[in-house]
């Protein structure tokens, strides 16, 4: 039986795979503006003839953006002088995503939960279309998979805490998974050690490499202070004022915005706590950004998200387009994974920590230091999936 779920399972994944290149294919580039963002960055880089961030150019860069999108972005650009093989490689990623999730879900829950996981992730159509840009989900949860892999599935928690150093060098987020692990090996110290030790290993490497070219130690991205900033209180000016700051270099801007945020925090503790229901709100409302990716004439768009945002569907229901009828879809699948993953709960033994803690901990990190926004959970949704597949596998398959 294990064996035929396995054979399944493969055959799944290598269409899945083939249908992310079907649909790079047919609807071509999705320009999301931080995917055009990065490609700003990128042949920026590439004119200067350095990888990002650029020496000459660290006082002038208001923030420090996800260095490793930019920097995979601009080797596409100077291979090839396009990014178009840059979104082939990250369809074949999605595909890799998909076996890695497979396959832990397999060694921790089971084959009948990992198949029941799988056909979930296969049949969301939020999973679809998502190579088509360059947004930094993709590769940080390839990487982010490849990692936990390694040190569940394979025992080698070194090696899985570098690749989670990598995950994070392309979207700064990897604390959470980092934690989760860390609780799930509690009582297992040794492998806690290598898996921190691994991620420090990649931190140095990456940092010492940009120090080196920069003179400023630069890991991750440095937008967090900046956005919490601007979306908690009522200081624009004063952090417009930051950026225009051409004295001060990417570094100490970040410093100083997280001094305006903290200064401001001392005054404000109530208001603070009180956005935060907003944010949750804000965060899981809906899972519509990719559908993005099926808009017609989304090259043409001022504005792509608003088809397929919640209040164009409100208005225009029940005369829906065909993209906006897959995101009706998707919200339906969407909500019925967070509803099992909370029924989930009910049968919650130790072994759901892994999942339960990368959703706790990710959310909670949103509360305290993200503004709310619906891309943000994305990196979690593989989880809630698990959790909803142990569901179903417990209720309804009795397994």
């Amino acid at each position: 039986m294990q064996d035929s779920h396995r054979q399944l399972s493969i055959v799944l994944i290598v269409v899945f795979t083939i249908l992310q290149l079907v649909i790079l294919a047919i609807f071509g580039y999705t320009p999301y503006p931080d995917s055009d963002g990065y490609q700003i960055l990128a042949q920026e880089a590439l004119e200067y003839g350095e990888p990002y961030p650029v020496r000459s150019l660290i006082n002038e860069y208001p923030f420090l953006w996800n260095i490793g999108s930019i920097n995979i972005t601009a080797a596409s650009l100077a291979l090839f002088h396009s990014v178009t093989p840059l979104l082939v490689v990250y369809a074949l990623m999605k595909g890799i995503t998909a076996w890695l999730f497979y396959a832990l879900i397999r060694k921790i829950w089971g084959s009948q939960t990992a198949l029941i996981a799988l056909i979930i992730y296969l049949l969301y159509p939020a999973n679809y279309g998502e190579s088509t840009s360059l947004l930094s989900e993709l590769p940080f949860m390839c990487f982010t998979m490849f990692g936990m892999y390694l040190s569940i599935v394979k025992k080698k928690s070194f090696l899985g805490g570098m690749m989670l150093a990598v995950a994070n060098w392309f979207r700064p987020i990897s604390i959470v998974f980092l934690l989760a692990m860390m609780i799930c090996f509690l009582f297992k110290w040794r492998k806690s050690l290598k898996l921190i030790m691994g991620y420090m290993v990649m931190i140095t490497m990456i940092g010492c490499a940009t120090m080196y070219r920069t003179g400023l130690f630069l890991y991750q991205a440095k937008s967090g202070w900046m956005a919490l900033m601007d979306y908690s209180s009522d200081h624009a000016q004063k952090s417009l004022k930051v950026q225009e700051r051409s004295d001060w270099n990417v570094a100490q801007k970040d410093s100083a915005w997280q001094s305006l945020f903290m200064d401001w925090l001392k005054d404000h503790p109530t208001e603070y706590v009180q956005q935060m229901p907003e944010k949750l709100v804000k965060t899981y409302v809906s899972d519509n950004v990719n559908m993005c990716t099926f808009i017609p004439d989304k090259n043409d768009k001022e504005y792509m998200y608003e088809e397929v945002s919640m209040q164009t569907l409100i208005n225009d229901y029940p005369a829906f387009s065909a993209v906006q009828w897959l995101t009706v879809v998707n919200l339906i699948i969407y909500s019925c994974i967070i509803i099992c993953a909370l029924l989930s709960l009910f049968y919650f033994n130790k072994t759901y920590l892994l999942p339960l803690g990368i959703v706790l901990i990710g959310t909670l990190v949103l509360l305290v230091v993200g503004h709310g926004e619906t891309r943000f959970h994305i990196p979690f949704m593989p989880f809630f999936i698990i959790l909803s597949a142990l569901f179903i596998n417990k209720r309804l398959c009795k397994g």
